[in-house]
């Protein structure tokens, strides 16, 4: 009866430990990034670095259909290196809602995004913490001779027999 007693409130335990380990009122977490040959955290910065861009690229976690009734929006952004031999330093990703207040931090340490290589980070289409004004701010550096890189965001909902589909650009503010 004892040996009851003590694994059911060990499985208590356990279980209440679960629970609370999966609940957080931290609004600003950081999204876990995967590491890949052609993205990566930077061990040191990159030589020669000059040039530092910092770009906010319109998004929608939903498009409003009229007055009362929305879709919802997957979201993927997109950066894309464009230069044929320099690596790209992506120091930070951000994404902000309608009210501009830090929703959560895709990456705070820099990562080097290597020549012609792309990388996406998605917003689920059931994410509607954003808003219709949502954004995401990206800061990146590298030398002066770096090509432009393509930064865009692909909104999505094809749900239903409706297809909804746009893509934004991104705007230099820094």
């Amino acid at each position: 009866m004892r040996n009851k007693s003590i694994l059911l409130k060990t499985v208590i335990i356990i279980l209440c430990s679960f629970l609370m380990t999966g609940c957080s009122d931290d609004k600003k977490s950081e999204k876990k990034t995967k590491e890949y040959s052609y993205f990566y955290p930077a061990k040191d910065t990159l030589k020669e670095i000059t040039k530092h861009e910092t770009i906010y690229i319109p998004v929608y976690s939903h498009v409003y259909t009229s007055e009362e009734k929305y879709e919802r929006m997957g979201i993927t952004l997109s950066i894309r290196n464009t230069d044929m031999a320099e690596n790209m330093l992506v120091e930070n990703i951000s994404y902000f809602n309608t009210a501009g207040d830090l929703i959560e931090t895709y990456i705070s340490k820099p990562h080097i995004l290597t020549p012609m290589a792309s990388i996406d980070f998605v917003v689920d289409l059931k994410d509607m913490r954003g808003g219709s004004g949502a954004n995401f701010i990206i800061k990146w550096a590298a030398s002066e001779t770096l090509s432009r890189p393509v930064i865009q965001a692909v909104m999505v909902n094809n749900s239903g027999n409706r297809a909804f589909s746009f893509i934004t650009d991104g705007t230099i503010v820094k």
